[in-house]
């Protein structure tokens, strides 16, 4: 292979590429510095890469193998290139490059055994690269085998999406029926946003059917896709690997491509060097901004913490100078406050005139009366003088206190508030105390001014009314100084604690202006890095002789470590061929029925009861034997499906089922519940009862999908206006077409089926496929029971098939948690050519979280269409795969069985396919069917025996108790008698006094702590929630209305989070249901504890299970007003550096932050209903709890009581205890 000198037009790109690694290195971006320092290889060598990306089932190694002309690579239904694979031309070697060791080479000869074994090794293996000896690739050309980007393992999309940047032509394989998956647009936009080559491949066109579609017509359909979405590619091709002869395969016209490739490699290779290293600078900047991210998160989560943001940062300024003048100048308060306020009252009170002329006059007419001579009539002289002078003094008194008030006092009360509001004094006391304030004085101090002697002459008057202003104003000065004290002494506490107050706002500003001016500092770095890096891109570049010596340190290749063909370390599982347990042929022996052993055991306790009716306080054994007895002879098991709606579990359950019953649902809107029961005398075989949903029920499941599509309605005449618009048109979009299909489907049906609305319906078997299939009628249906009988039924066990994970109904989330809670077993289905879609994963999820309260492991896993596979080693790699999923979601050691629902039918049912099945030579449901009769017969049924013959042993036991106070002396049978009388007595009193205030404080705090780690699992999801709804699939430059795209992201998001919210808050209440349940059961033990120190031996019966209903969750944030994301939304620019510039982190930020309020509030109201509900559950269970035990008590204390105060007939109570010791005795 040829390298690259100075005069070759790569010559420049390479002291470039050099640069940019250094700088890379320098800022400690090592992810980036390894792609640059690969890209330099490849530039140096001068190769030419061809990727092959797609579908992990498109069959992107089968292509590559065909092109070799020769099985080189593995290829299986599931993601089996776990690393990228690079296969050029050269001499024959295997090369294996591990992540944490050095790579290996190995010589001639191998098996493909081993390369596909490698292959499938993604934990320790970064790439492998394959030398042949072919002529199908020229030197210097490389094809990469990239691993499947639709596989539930992220790791596999990223470890395609980290050697793109090494690929210079891209070859995109779909799967012929997945080509309008929104993966494919999303991931080729994102290949044509990069200015990569690219060419589509839809392969396996053999699947195509001409009579359902011709393929011109499908030809039209996807190229007006990938135009639609923006992608850009150099052509499409459409190949058949199966069917070479296929007249529309045009796979010798791929291989001439490949050719024509080969033969401008040159070119297209320094294009692709070049976009190369353009995309490494952005995915830099874009590593720096996530390096920053988590201290910029931490500074913006301190920000919101302090109630601001970046973007105040003007306005924190601003404040910091005016708080820090305002500091200065109440440092620099000299003034003395007590001072200016004496000056003003003194001020005040001087210029108050409160002797004018006419107030004058009446001292004058007073001091006149004073005068010894002063005299009035001649009858009774003396007493009407004393009245008249008391007259003149009240009449004077009265006008100089209007006065004061008029000029002294209304202001003085004025400079006292005008001093209370400068001053800030936030005082209702002494503001009301202000408002009211007075100078109480009375009219004796005018009496007591009038000197002895005085006259009532012009002078004397003038000093007589001088002396009582200056009386009457110095008792106004007096009270108003020491309401002021009050005043001043308020005013300099508040004005301390406004200076510490102060301080403190200070040092909270400057806090956030340093954390502002941090994020600017790093921001501004960033741009300056980026800056520099484009300008290194845009100059001439030219290798100096130290850039060559560099160049040969980068590109020296790895020291590798020889091995030989036996030394190639897989491990053996991998590479031996193995049967999987789970599809060998097993022999278990199913046992006893279910059923029969529960009549049997039923058959037992009556005769138990049978036995004790005659013995005085045995009534409770009696009744609860039989009780028992009843609930076990008419035990039933609910058995509930799950899975996608197009996993196959219609099939799978008429495959249980032993005939074609169910029909398969169109697709998920239709979806209804579909019960298999046993039947009835009212419902014999074949009847089919049809629950209608209610007018309400209809009508919110219309609003939802209307919501979707933005239109909200109020009315059905709006609602049916809505629909009509819907109807019409043209729907691209995945998750838009079910409720497409769904607002289609009630359009057409409504007024054939609104009549029957909330109604049950009655009706034959006959019909059952149109209400069940028929979208049209299906799309009214709420639930349907089938009651049929077959081998299935007889065993007692009713069959729920819910509707799809994916199901659109919000309804049925709440119906599939109650299932999961209270369904006596859990039948998950999945489908063989399938990865787990996003419903599967949310459904698993669900599972994971609330699988630790389960009593027992009631899960069965299923993988569907096992006729599928090529092979059993595919197989068993299948299974393997589904196992480790199943791990990713907490759920460990399944459950898990592979079979054909299909096949197995037509086992039952005695047919046979034409095409037959695959390598099966059985359809792998016996294994399965055995394992689940003895979890039904053995597991779950043993419980419940347990259960009756606890209670056999408590008769039993209470017998030997009597037995043992029959035989006593009558003295101690008095004696005991008198004990029994106080022991029963200190019993009640003990059941009376049970409190539960320590067990609702516990309550509480669980409820508190599992809610606080509810809100941490949902922020932790949110980032992937984000990526999934604001994706370049949807936010794409040629959308016409941008902003009607940014809120249906929102939309999804908020969907998202909401619903993930509800899911915990369910999850939580079956975590706080057997919390409770467990504390029910600690008192109960606590309880028999305490009664046994009072009665040694009592034989309680704990109380049967509780059963707690679940509350209602609404989906949060579905009242959360949209507009709070406003700033958020506003961030949007366009789709280049909302991606590539990666802006969306500021937008995820923001509406992180933005959102964080509405869950708390969310989690915060539904822990205080959890709490509520919960309280009160758990105070009706003790109650019942004590009431249970205390009839309990009763009835053995009267039954003691009886023994010893009457002849009994000891020999009828030993004859008792041999017959129940038999009983039991055969129970073992």
């Amino acid at each position: 292979m040829g390298s690259v000198t100075q005069q070759t037009s790569l010559a420049p790109w390479l002291k470039k590429i050099i640069d940019v690694h250094d700088i890379f290195i320098a800022h400690g971006d090592e992810t980036n510095a390894k792609k640059a320092k690969q890209l330099l290889e490849k530039a140096a060598n001068e190769q030419f890469a061809i990727a092959f990306c797609g579908h992990f089932s498109a069959g992107k190694s089968s292509m590559i193998n065909a092109l070799l002309g020769e099985p080189l690579l593995p290829s299986s239904p599931i993601p089996t290139s776990a690393n990228l694979v690079k296969v050029k031309s050269g001499q024959e070697s295997i090369r294996v490059f591990y992540k944490h060791e050095p790579p290996a080479e190995y010589e001639p000869p191998y098996d493909l055994e081993l390369i596909h074994a490698q292959c499938k090794d993604g934990d320790a293996i970064e790439f492998i690269e394959v030398c042949r000896q072919t002529a199908s690739i020229p030197n210097g050309v490389v094809i990469m085998d990239t691993p499947g980007i639709d596989s539930t393992d992220d790791a596999h999309r990223l470890a395609t999406e980290s050697a793109l940047h090494l690929a210079d032509v891209v070859f995109y394989m779909m799967d012929y029926n997945h080509v309008q998956a929104e993966l494919n647009f999303q991931f080729t936009k994102e290949l044509t946003g990069y200015g990569k080559t690219l060419y589509l491949v839809i392969n396996q066109i053999d699947k195509h059917r001409d009579n359902e579609l011709s393929f011109a017509e499908f030809r039209r359909s996807v190229e007006e896709a990938f135009q639609t979405w923006g992608v850009k590619v150099e052509r499409i091709f459409f190949t058949s690997l199966k069917a070479a002869n296929h007249p529309h395969n045009e796979w010798d016209k791929l291989v001439k491509c490949f050719q024509q490739l080969f033969q401008t490699k040159d070119e297209l290779l320094l294009y692709g060097v070049e976009i190369a290293l353009k995309r490494l600078v952005d995915e830099h900047v874009r590593w720096l901004a996530e390096k920053d991210a988590e201290e910029e998160a931490a500074i913006r989560a301190r920000l919101a913490a302090l109630g601001s943001d970046e973007t105040e940062k003007e306005q924190i300024r601003k404040r910091l100078n005016q708080m820090q003048e305002e500091r200065k100048q109440l440092e620099a308060i000299h003034i003395n406050l007590e001072t200016e306020f004496r000056q003003e009252l003194d001020s005040l009170l001087e210029n108050a005139n409160i002797m004018p002329f006419e107030t004058r006059e009446l001292a004058k007419a007073y001091l006149q009366s004073m005068q010894p001579d002063f005299k009035v009539g001649f009858l009774f002289a003396k007493t009407k003088t004393a009245q008249e002078r008391e007259k003149r003094l009240e009449a004077f008194y009265k006008n100089v206190k209007e006065k004061a008030v008029s000029q002294i006092e209304w202001h003085v009360r004025e400079l006292l508030l005008r001093f209370l509001k400068a001053h800030d004094i936030g005082d209702s006391a002494l503001l009301h105390r202000c408002q009211q304030w007075t100078a109480d004085w009375e009219a004796d101090v005018l009496s007591g001014l009038v000197k002895k002697g005085a006259g009532a002459s012009g002078e004397a008057v003038l000093h007589y009314a001088n002396d009582v202003a200056y009386e009457v104003k110095k008792r106004y000065q007096t009270a108003a100084m020491q309401l002021f004290g009050q005043l001043l002494e308020k005013w300099q506490e508040q004005t301390e604690e406004k200076r510490r107050r102060l301080e403190n706002e200070i040092a909270s500003e400057n806090e956030k202006y340093e954390w502002i001016q941090r994020i600017d500092h790093l921001q501004k770095t960033r741009k300056q890095v980026h800056e520099q890096l484009v300008r290194l891109l845009a100059s001439d570049r030219v290798l100096e002789e130290e850039d060559h010596k560099r160049l040969a340190v980068l590109t020296a290749p790895p020291a590798m470590r020889k091995r030989k063909r036996s030394s190639l370390a897989v491990p053996a599982g991998q590479i031996q061929e193995k049967k999987h347990p789970r599809i060998q042929e097993r022999a278990l022996s199913q046992g006893e029925p279910a059923r029969q052993t529960l009549q049997r055991t039923a058959e037992r306790l009556r005769k138990a009861a049978k036995l004790v009716a005659g013995f005085h306080g045995m009534n409770r054994f009696v009744r609860e034997l039989a009780e028992k007895a009843e609930r076990l002879e008419h035990r039933t098991f609910t058995v509930a499906l799950f899975g996608a709606f197009s996993a196959g579990k219609s099939s799978f359950a008429n495959a249980l089922i032993g005939e074609r019953v169910l029909p398969s649902s169109p697709n998920p809107t239709t979806a209804t519940i579909n019960k298999i029961v046993p039947p009835t005398e009212e419902c014999p075989h074949g009847t089919v009862v049809v629950q209608v949903k209610s007018d309400q029920q209809l009508f919110s499941d219309v609003q939802a999908s209307l919501r979707h599509f933005g239109m909200k309605v109020e009315t059905w005449d709006e609602a049916m206006a809505a629909c009509g618009k819907i109807a019409g048109m043209q729907v691209d979009a995945a998750h838009d077409k079910p409720h497409h299909s769904f607002l289609q489907a009630v359009l057409s049906g409504i007024e054939r089926m609104k009549g029957d609305l909330g109604r049950k319906l009655r009706i034959g078997i006959a019909e059952f496929a149109k209400y069940v299939a028929e979208e049209t009628t299906a799309c009214f249906i709420e639930s349907v029971e089938l009651y049929y009988d077959c081998a299935l039924t007889r065993r007692g066990i009713t069959l729920v098939d819910t509707p799809g994970a994916d199901s659109i109904n919000a309804r049925h989330t709440g119906v599939a948690f109650e299932y999961i809670k209270n369904a006596d077993a859990i039948l998950f289905v999945t489908y063989y050519n399938h990865a787990f879609s996003k419903a599967d994963r949310e459904f698993l999820i669900q599972l994971g979280r609330v699988k630790d309260t389960f009593a027992l492991d009631k899960m069965f896993f299923i993988v569907n269409a096992a006729d599928l596979a090529n092979s059993p080693e595919e197989l068993n790699a299948v299974l393997e795969y589904v196992e480790e999923q199943l791990a990713q979601f907490d759920i460990r050691f399944p459950r898990l069985y592979a079979l054909s629902s299909r096949f197995a039918l037509d086992e039952k049912t005695g047919r046979k396919a034409d095409e037959g099945y695959g390598f099966l030579t059985e359809s792998g449901l016996r294994p399965f069917e055995e394992d689940f009769t003895r979890f039904i017969s053995e597991e779950l049924v043993e419980v419940a025996i347990q259960g009756a013959y606890a209670e056999m042993k408590r008769a039993h036991q209470t017998i030997l108790d009597f037995i043992d106070a029959a035989r006593r002396s009558n003295e101690e049978k008095a004696a005991r008698q008198r004990a029994l009388s106080r022991e029963q007595t200190a019993v009640r009193e003990l059941l009376d006094s049970v409190a539960i205030d320590h067990d609702v404080h516990a309550i509480k705090q669980e409820i508190a702590e599992l809610v606080y780690y509810v809100k941490q699992r949902v922020s932790f999801r949110f980032n992937d929630w984000f990526k999934e709804s604001f994706n370049p699939a949807v936010l794409r430059d040629d959308v016409r209305d941008i902003r009607q795209a940014l809120r249906t992201c929102l939309q999804e998001l908020l969907h998202s989070v909401g619903f993930d919210l509800s899911q915990e808050m369910r999850a939580t209440s079956l975590r706080i249901e057997r919390f409770l349940k467990e504390r029910l059961h600690e008192r109960f033990v606590e309880i028999c504890g305490k009664l046994n120190q009072i009665h040694q031996g009592v034989p309680l019966s704990p109380p049967e299970s509780v059963s707690f209903p679940t509350p209602e969750f609404p989906d949060g944030l579905t009242q959360i007003d949209e507009a709070r994301f406003s700033k958020a939304l506003s961030m949007y620019k366009n789709a280049k550096s909302f991606f590539e510039r990666d802006e969306k982190r500021y937008m995820k930020e923001e509406m992180e932050k933005q959102i964080q309020g509405p869950i708390g509030d969310y989690v915060a109201e539904q822990e205080q209903r959890m709490f509520q509900f919960y309280k009160e559950q758990y105070a009706a269970a003790m109650k019942q709890l004590t009431s249970f035990l205390l009839q309990q008590i009763d009835d053995y204390f009267s039954g003691l009581q009886a023994t010893l105060s009457a002849e009994v007939d000891v020999e009828q109570l030993h004859h008792c205890e041999r017959q129940l010791a038999s009983l039991l005795e055969e129970q073992q």
